[in-house]
């Protein structure tokens, strides 16, 4: 009974943000396979993303580093640039020969579900391996870690979209290619840094749960204002082509 518990208080978070944009996406809708299979590759995206972190875990740990400087390190090293670079991988696999990636949102929509599938896997890892202290666990990740992935994906489908559909320029494009990547990278490091340095400088660790709070506050109003934009994108691009 347990067992069942712990999956489905890890699976649910992801479940309802899964719900959640796809009831975004009305214009038209993605095919329930395709969405199905960028959850899988994010499964396998946080796979990836352990062989990448591995041998960068084994270097920051030979640095000398103050705690904060330790935690740092480890938010953007171990933990960002691996895990935005797995899923942004899966997200190119799912979108490069995908015929119904022909709307704004469709990225936001395919990036979320890619970056659902990491949280949802992830959670199941954290949960069954602290099943002492499951409704903790369960309780903080459903509140922040499974939002904090969906928003970083939200923020890489935006950018993806971009340098998909804009007429700008052949370096803007490359760009919004960029920006796909790093201001997740970005996003994903301070959030870890926040928290992982809430315990290496116990002294301020309360001022830097408020400033997590400010900021996981932040990042969920942009997303939402990313996927308004895009899906008014979308309704303009409609608009014009009747």
């Amino acid at each position: 009974m347990i067992v069942l518990i712990a999956a489905f208080s890890a699976l649910l978070p992801a479940g309802l943000l899964f719900w959640y944009i796809y009831r975004q996406d009305k214009i038209q809708p993605e095919p329930a396979g395709w969405l199905w299979k960028a959850v899988w590759y994010g499964v396998l995206s946080a796979l990836v993303a352990m062989l990448l972190a591995t041998p960068i875990s084994l270097i920051v740990q030979t640095l000398v580093l103050s705690d904060f400087q330790n935690a740092v390190a480890t938010a953007f090293l171990d933990a960002a640039f691996p895990e935005e670079a797995a899923k942004l991988l899966m997200l190119w696999l799912v979108l490069r020969r995908n015929p119904h990636f022909d709307e704004h949102l469709d990225g936001v929509v395919y990036a979320t579900c890619v970056g659902l599938g990491f949280a949802g896997f992830e959670n199941l890892l954290y949960i069954f391996e602290n099943l002492d202290n499951l409704v903790q666990i369960a309780v903080a990740r459903g509140l922040f870690a499974v939002p904090g992935h969906f928003f970083f994906a939200v923020v890489m489908g935006y950018y993806i979209s971009l340098a998909r559909f804009s007429s700008a320029s052949d370096s803007q494009r490359r760009s919004n290619m960029l920006k796909a990547y790093f201001v997740p990278v970005l996003l994903h490091g301070i959030y870890d840094s926040l928290l992982m340095s809430a315990d290496a400088l116990p002294f301020i660790s309360g001022l830097l749960v408020i400033v997590f709070l400010l900021f996981c506050n932040r990042t969920r109003k942009d997303a939402r204002t990313r996927i308004r934009s895009m899906i008014d994108m979308d309704r303009n691009k409609k608009q014009t082509e009747i």
